[in-house]
C-alpha cells in the first residue's frame, strides 16, 4: 500500500477516535468542574445553617434547654434548606425537590446529636374499652400511624454500654473529658458526672492544674459585660434610650430601654448581673428581668468558678481512688464493651477486621492515665482515654447515619440508591472534637455521573462547648488567641489581662418596638445590636491569625511564676475551668431560686 493510502487510512481510523477522546475530555472536564461547583454550593449553605444556629443561640437564654435548642436546629436547617434553594435556583431546583436529594443532615452536640431524615411516625392508638372517647385522638391526628414524616429523631447520646461479672454501666461521653457513669456496679446502684482530668490537685485551699495555681478572680473588670434591658423606665444609674417624641430624631433615641454594663458570673449556663443601683441580683431570660433570691453580690464579685470546677474534678478522680463508688471501674477494659445486642466487640464469630469500631483501643484500659502525674493525662488528646471517647462518638454517628440513609431509599421519589459515603479521618477528627453540622446531597445528575457529596462544617462559636481553642486572652482593650506572640514577650505585662469565651465578643440582638408617634397606637419592631464586649480583636491572631508562637501550655516551668508563659498558662487555666464551670449540665443544676 501506497504512504498516501497509509495517511488517509490513518485518517479515518485516528480522527474519529481523536475527536471522541477530545469531546470524553471536555466531558470530564465539565463534570469535575460542576463536581466543585456543587460541593462549593453545598459547603455555603451549610455555612448560613451554621450562623443561623450561633445567632439564635447567642440571643436566647433557653438555647440550653431540649425544645428551645430543637427549635433553633429545625430553624438552622431551615436556612439551610432556603440557602441551598437559592443555590441551585437557576438550575430548576427548588426547595422542595432539593429535599428528595437530601438523605439527611447531622448536628453534632456537645453530649450527642440529632438526625434530621425519614422516620415513621408511630402513634399509640387508644383502645376504646379503656378510653370514652375511643380513636379521637388517633382520627384527629395532624400525621397518621405509620406515616413517613421528615424531621428531627430522638436525640442520640455519645453512649457506650460496658459489662463483665462486676458491672453492667452505660458511660455517655462529651466532646472533652466530661463523662456520666449510669448502671450498677456490685449490687449498687450508680450515677456519676464529672470531668476526668489527671492533672488536678488540691493541697489545703490551693488549687493547682498542671502545676499552675489557679486564683479567685476579684472584681475583674472583663468579668462585666453589656446588657440591654428593654423598657421605658431608667434603670439602673445607665442612660436610658427613652422615647421623647418632641426632640428625639433618631432611630435609636426611639427605641425604649438602656444597654449597661453589669459584673456577672455564670452558673449552669446562666448568667446572674449585679443591680450595683437597686441592689440584689439579676438574670435575663429573652430579654426579661428575673430576680435571683440565691445568689448574692459577693459570690459574683469574687468568682470562685474555676476553683470549684478543678475541685470538682479532683473529688471526681478520687471516686476511683480504693474505697470510692466506681474503684471498680479504675481498669475498665474496652474489651467489655458490648453493642445494643450484648455482644461484645472482642467477639470474633461477630466482629473481626474492620468491622470492629474499637479496634484502635482494643484491650487497653480507658481510665489508665487518670492518675498520672507525669507524661500522658487522660485529658490529652493522645491518651487512650481520648482514642476510645472518638471511636464511641464516630461509632455511634456512623451506625445510625448508614441506616438512616439507607431507609431513604423507601421514601424518596428521586430514584437515587442512597448510601452512606466514607468520610475521611481528618473529618472524623473535627467531628469528634467540634459541634458541628452535616449535610449530604446525593443524585443530582453533573453530567459524566451523579452528584453524591457531603460538606462539614464546625460550629466554633457556641454557648454549649468551650473548647481549648475557646478561649481568647484580654488585654488593654484588646483580644488574642494564647498563639499571639506579644502575650509572651518580656515587654508585655499581662497583671490585668483576663481570658475568656469567644462567644463574649459576638453581637448580640434583640427586637424592641416603639411608636412613631404619641398618638400612633401601633409599635413598630425594630433590632437593637450591641456588643456585650466592645473590645477590638488582635490583627496579628484574631484577623490574620498569622501570629504564632507555638506554645506549649501544658510543659510550663511552674517554678517561674513570674514569667509570661506561667501567667499565661494561669489565665488560660483559669479561663477554661470558669467557663466550663459555668456550662449548663443536666446531672449538676445550680440550685437558684427565682422569683
Amino acid at each position: 500500500m501506497k504512504i498516501q493510502g497509509l495517511a488517509v487510512l490513518a485518517i479515518v481510523i485516528i480522527l474519529p477516535m481523536a475527536i471522541i477522546l477530545n469531546s470524553y475530555s471536555a466531558n470530564q472536564v465539565k463534570t469535575l468542574d460542576l463536581q466543585m461547583n456543587y460541593d462549593s454550593r453545598l459547603k455555603v449553605a451549610t455555612y448560613d445553617g451554621i450562623k443561623a444556629f450561633q445567632m439564635n443561640m447567642s440571643n436566647s437564654a433557653t438555647s440550653d434547654f431540649s425544645d428551645s435548642k430543637m427549635r433553633d436546629i429545625k430553624a438552622a436547617i431551615k436556612t439551610f434548606y432556603n440557602s441551598l434553594a437559592s443555590q441551585f435556583n437557576m438550575s430548576g431546583y427548588g426547595e422542595d425537590v432539593l429535599q428528595d436529594y437530601v438523605p439527611a443532615i447531622v448536628y453534632t452536640l456537645y453530649d450527642g446529636y440529632y438526625i434530621y431524615s425519614d422516620y415513621k411516625n408511630d402513634l399509640d392508638v387508644h383502645n376504646e374499652s379503656n378510653n370514652p372517647d375511643g380513636d379521637r385522638f388517633y382520627s384527629d391526628a395532624t400525621y397518621k400511624d405509620g406515616e413517613d414524616l421528615y424531621g428531627l429523631k430522638p436525640y442520640i447520646y455519645y453512649s457506650c454500654r460496658y459489662k463483665n461479672s462486676n458491672y453492667d454501666i452505660v458511660i455517655t461521653y462529651s466532646l472533652d473529658s466530661y463523662v456520666t457513669i449510669q448502671g450498677t456496679i456490685g449490687t449498687e446502684t450508680v450515677n456519676e458526672s464529672g470531668y476526668l482530668l489527671s492533672g488536678v490537685n488540691v493541697i489545703g485551699d490551693k488549687v493547682y492544674y498542671r502545676g499552675i495555681e489557679i486564683p479567685e478572680e476579684q472584681n475583674k473588670e472583663g468579668l462585666t459585660q453589656k446588657v440591654y434591658i428593654p423598657g421605658e423606665e431608667n434603670v439602673g444609674s445607665g442612660t436610658p434610650i427613652t422615647i421623647n417624641y418632641k426632640t428625639d430624631t433618631t432611630e435609636e433615641q426611639k427605641i425604649a430601654g438602656v444597654i449597661k454594663k453589669y459584673p456577672y458570673r455564670k452558673l449552669n449556663g446562666t448568667k446572674y448581673y449585679i443591680d450595683q443601683d437597686n441592689g440584689g441580683v439579676f438574670s435575663m431570660i429573652n430579654h426579661n428581668v428575673i430576680r435571683a433570691t440565691s445568689v448574692d453580690t459577693n459570690s459574683i464579685t469574687t468568682n470562685t468558678n474555676a476553683k470549684e470546677f478543678y475541685k470538682k474534678a479532683y473529688e471526681f478522680k478520687q471516686k476511683f481512688q480504693a474505697g470510692g463508688s466506681l474503684a471498680a471501674l479504675r481498669y475498665l477494659s474496652v474489651n467489655d464493651a458490648i453493642d445494643a445486642h450484648g455482644n461484645k466487640y472482642t467477639d470474633e464469630s461477630v466482629y473481626s477486621g474492620d468491622s470492629n469500631p474499637y479496634s484502635n483501643a482494643k484491650g487497653e484500659n480507658i481510665f489508665d492515665e487518670l492518675f498520672n502525674t507525669t507524661g500522658t493525662f487522660i485529658e490529652d488528646e493522645n491518651s487512650k482515654f481520648n482514642t476510645h471517647r472518638k471511636d464511641v462518638i464516630r461509632n455511634s454517628i456512623e451506625s445510625n447515619l448508614i441506616v438512616a440513609i439507607s431507609n431513604y431509599n423507601n421514601v424518596s421519589t428521586s430514584g437515587v440508591n442512597f448510601a452512606m459515603p466514607k468520610l475521611k479521618d481528618e473529618e472524623w477528627e473535627e467531628l469528634t472534637t467540634n459541634i458541628s453540622m452535616i449535610t449530604f446531597l446525593q443524585g443530582l445528575n453533573i453530567g459524566g455521573k451523579v452528584y453524591s457529596g457531603y460538606a462539614i462544617v464546625p460550629n466554633d462559636i457556641n454557648e454549649d462547648f468551650v473548647s481549648e481553642d475557646s478561649i481568647y486572652i484580654l488585654l488593654n482593650g484588646t483580644y488574642y488567641r494564647i498563639t499571639d506572640e506579644k502575650l509572651t514577650d518580656t515587654s508585655t505585662n499581662l497583671d490585668n489581662a483576663i481570658g475568656l469565651l469567644n462567644t463574649d465578643f459576638e453581637r448580640r440582638t434583640v427586637e424592641t418596638s416603639y411608636q412613631e408617634s404619641e398618638n400612633d397606637p401601633y409599635k413598630v419592631k425594630k433590632n437593637v445590636y450591641y456588643y456585650p464586649r466592645e473590645d477590638d480583636g488582635a490583627y496579628s491572631s484574631i484577623i490574620t491569625l498569622n501570629s504564632n508562637n507555638n506554645i506549649d501550655l501544658k510543659n510550663v516551668n511552674t517554678a517561674d511564676t513570674t514569667s509570661n508563659v506561667y501567667k499565661l498558662a494561669q489565665l488560660y487555666y483559669t479561663a477554661l475551668g470558669r467557663e466550663r464551670y459555668g456550662m449548663f449540665r443536666v446531672n449538676n443544676p445550680f440550685p437558684i431560686q427565682l422569683n
